[in-house]
């Protein structure tokens, strides 16, 4: 089932990229949500790649503040179209190539937050 979430892409300090996804409860919650996430980043010199919302029926448990680097250890690709966006579990081992072609990329990204069933 589809819900809105926020995506949020940033800059890791070994320069690999977290994502980090978060279910909301209607498009108005999102926008506010990437809003004050946003300026939070920026106002500390970390702004981030991308900050959209947008629907999404993976599911992932909570973000948590302060998580270092080295618990990041589940993977996601993440492929936007336009204002588009899909995250994809991947295993351990699993491939992944990131494109920059127009208005499609993709991210090989990492997150301290995981799949829930």
């Amino acid at each position: 089932m589809l819900k809105i979430a926020l995506l949020v892409l940033t800059t890791m300090q070994d320069g690999s990229v977290r994502v980090t996804l978060s279910a909301t409860d209607d498009m108005v919650e999102c926008e506010a949500n990437r809003d004050a996430v946003t300026t939070i980043l920026t106002g500390a010199g970390r702004p981030p790649i991308l900050a959209l919302c947008g629907q999404s029926d993976l599911r992932l448990t909570p973000f948590v503040h302060g998580m270092p680097e080295s618990a990041e250890t589940n993977r996601y690709r993440v492929d936007l179209v336009g204002e588009t966006f899909t995250v994809t579990p991947l295993a351990q081992d699993a491939p992944c190539r990131e494109v920059r072609e127009g208005a499609r990329r993709s991210y090989c990204a990492r997150s301290g937050q995981s799949v829930v069933q």
